[in-house]
């Protein structure tokens, strides 16, 4: 399990560190009005947590792609073991291959800003993001800030699952043949109302939990929303995306396998 996600994590690696050196080739050969100015290292100052988010998101993907292929795959099926089990282990390899992968890309990150932070970029890239301490942060913020972004990477697995086993469900019950694009239609129907649902429930927290306060030195609102709340949000709705895909993994998928 673990091997046919690590080929993916080396695979974007490279892709990633190609495309820094082809960005670097073209802002040297081709320098813009900006690039003049600032230079290459203001350039990859201003541009490489944009670069690491889409590569993040692209191996996100290819990561959910692989979890349905486990999970639906007869091979690993046959395995002697609880389904549930098999299923929390390919969610939990995803999060470490995410977490490796991010740790590679920040080494190049460190790297593009070695010449504007010297040794001190390596912990500038995490800075960037929110997941070093600065001056003025607090430890407790910058945990908050990891638990936060791995409760995002899990929800978009759960999710992803969740869509897969419903959309397999409610075909298999329809009275004519299922096809790919009755599953897609399914699926999108799925991510949509998910996305509306949603939405609208933040909105309605946003609205209840900010607390707009006014500064004692300056006639300046500003709306207060808790990290913590935010996390705590996201880790029950992935307690219940959990349940409902354990419950599939057990009652539907284990048995449909089981008939083959």
């Amino acid at each position: 399990m673990w091997s046919q996600k690590q080929r993916y994590i080396y695979l974007l690696f490279v892709v990633n560190i190609f495309t820094v050196i082809f960005m670097t080739v073209l802002r040297i050969t081709m320098p813009s009005n900006f690039s003049v100015n600032s230079g290459l290292t203001g350039y990859w100052e201003d541009t490489y947590m944009w670069l690491t988010i889409y590569f993040d998101i692209a191996f996100c993907a290819v990561t959910c792609w692989q979890n349905e292929k486990i999970n639906l795959s007869q091979s690993w099926h046959l395995v002697a073991a609880d389904e549930r089990k098999t299923y929390l282990a390919n969610v939990s390899t995803s999060m470490v291959a995410c977490a490796l992968f991010f740790f590679l890309q920040q080494i190049i990150n460190g790297i593009l800003l070695l010449p504007g932070y010297g040794l001190n970029s390596f912990i500038q890239v995490y800075r960037d993001f929110q997941l070093w301490p600065a001056h003025y942060d607090l430890m407790r913020d910058v945990l908050l800030h990891w638990l936060f972004i791995i409760m995002i990477i899990l929800l978009i697995y759960l999710f992803v699952s969740f869509a897969n086993f419903a959309s397999r469900m409610i075909t298999d019950f329809l009275p004519f043949k299922s096809t790919l694009w009755i599953r897609l239609l399914v699926i999108a129907i799925l991510v949509v109302v998910a996305v509306y649902s949603g939405l609208i429930i933040f909105s309605h927290l946003e609205t209840l939990i900010d607390i707009k306060r006014m500064s004692p030195h300056a006639n300046i609102i500003w709306q207060y929303d808790p990290m913590w709340l935010d996390t705590l949000i996201l880790f029950i709705v992935n307690l219940i995306f959990d349940s409902i895909d354990l419950w599939f993994v057990h009652s539907f998928v284990e048995p449909k396998i089981a008939n083959y």
